[in-house]
């Protein structure tokens, strides 16, 4: 039997007519097929089927529900939302903990997951001890803990930057325990790591956390409010959704110093009246809030509105939003070697302030047209199987105006 271990999870998804609420029901075994007795599945975030929602990922009644697996593995989590989808964490002691997306109860498919066993890590530089506690100092269980960039040791070159990618961050998630104690155990030798902590009902936190013996405690906190509407010709803009970033994005450096606010994007959706509230937000952070190009296109677009959180559990107003006219960028996209471009490929806009982008089609004539741009410096980037920006370039544009003569040719992509 190989060091690693596959333990397969089994998710038979049932509909339960109690209510109009959906059951979630599922087994988990090992490679084997043994049942793995203990394993908790849980809730951690929730998103509607359609539409924009009006919750934070982790704000919805659902998130936080769980189930322990008995002697045979199985597990069952009744009286869910049948208008949700819901993203799993499956924990076992011994095992890295697992997501499982896009699990929507209600379509009665079967879902497999696996969880891989956990190395034991001996040395110091290869480990990070840490244990999360609200401000009052309660310990709090339930909390996700995922690096986002790590500062390694280069053998023979000394201490060199490292940023995980998805999949990477991925495997390498803990949970906080009832004690509110995790670890995490990284294959590179390390100086410290970028970890962001997400605690149900508590405002994200960034803090960079040194490797070694000692564990390092760290305080989240409610965070702060802000609210506002977002209008539209006078008229409350519903179902929309709104994006809130920070102003100075950031990382972190060899001395473990963070830099900016490294600060992930928040998405919200407007009420009926145009209202919204995002909770939670981190203290204190300048941000930007701006109607998402994807939600307002054909309408218009909105400037990016300025705010800034002070304090814990302080509210910020930016009032009323208002969205106004838009310019358009329509282009072309050939290929140097003169092949057509295949179906299916895209081209992307984004902001270069805050996160906000826009994604479309490419024509078969490799035509690609963009709307409701507000004024402002833009890149644009390409998703064209096999062919590539010269030099891995972004195209940059200043559009303060319609324009309607972008070209830009891709070249075969360098094997690498």
């Amino acid at each position: 039997m190989p060091n690693w271990l596959l333990v397969s999870l089994t998710l038979s998804l049932s509909i339960s007519l109690a209510a109009d609420r959906v059951t979630l029901t599922g087994k988990v075994t090992d490679s084997s097929g043994k049942p793995l007795e203990d394993a908790t599945v849980m809730i951690y975030r929730a998103d509607v089927k359609k539409g924009y929602s009006t919750f934070c990922p982790i704000c919805y009644v659902d998130c936080g529900k769980r189930a322990v697996t008995d002697a045979e593995g199985s597990f069952t989590i009744p009286k869910l939302d049948p208008d949700l989808r819901f993203e799993l964490l499956v924990v076992h002691d011994g095992y890295r903990t697992k997501f499982v997306a896009k699990v929507d109860p209600s379509l009665g498919l079967a879902e497999t997951a696996a969880l891989v066993l956990r190395a034991p890590v001996d040395d110091p530089s290869r480990v990070v001890l840490g244990r999360v506690v609200d401000s009052n100092g309660r310990p709090l269980g339930d909390a996700v803990v995922v690096p986002r960039e790590v500062a390694t040791i280069l053998e023979g070159r000394g201490p060199g930057l490292m940023l995980y990618n998805d999949l990477q961050a991925l495997k390498q998630v803990a949970v906080t325990n009832a004690k509110g104690e995790f670890e995490l155990a990284l294959r590179p030798r390390t100086s410290g790591v970028l970890v962001e902590v997400e605690a149900p009902g508590m405002a994200p936190k960034v803090i960079a956390i040194p490797t070694g013996a000692e564990r390092k405690t760290i305080t989240v906190s409610d965070g702060a409010v802000i609210r506002g509407r977002l209008m539209d010709h006078g008229k409350p803009m519903a179902g929309a959704e709104v994006g809130l970033s920070p102003r100075h994005k950031g990382g972190f450096g060899q001395d473990l110093k963070i830099n900016g606010d490294p600060y992930r994007e928040i998405r919200i959706s407007t009420q009926e009246d145009g209202s919204f509230v995002i909770p939670n937000v981190p203290a204190p952070v300048d941000g930007y809030i701006y109607g998402k190009m994807e939600s307002i296109a054909a309408l218009g677009a909105t400037p990016l509105v300025e705010c800034a959180t002070k304090r814990d559990k302080g509210e910020v107003d930016v009032g009323d939003i208002q969205i106004q006219p838009g310019h358009y960028l329509r282009g072309k996209i050939t290929l140097s070697d003169g092949a057509a471009i295949a179906e299916g490929m895209w081209v992307t806009i984004g902001a270069a302030r805050g996160f906000d982008s826009e994604t479309v089609l490419i024509g078969r004539d490799g035509g690609f047209e963009f709307t409701g741009l507000a004024t402002g410096e833009y890149v644009i980037f390409t998703s064209v199987s096999g062919y590539e920006m010269p030099g891995d370039a972004m195209l940059m544009k200043t559009i303060d105006r319609d324009i309607d003569d972008v070209a830009i040719v891709l070249d075969p992509a360098r094997r690498r």
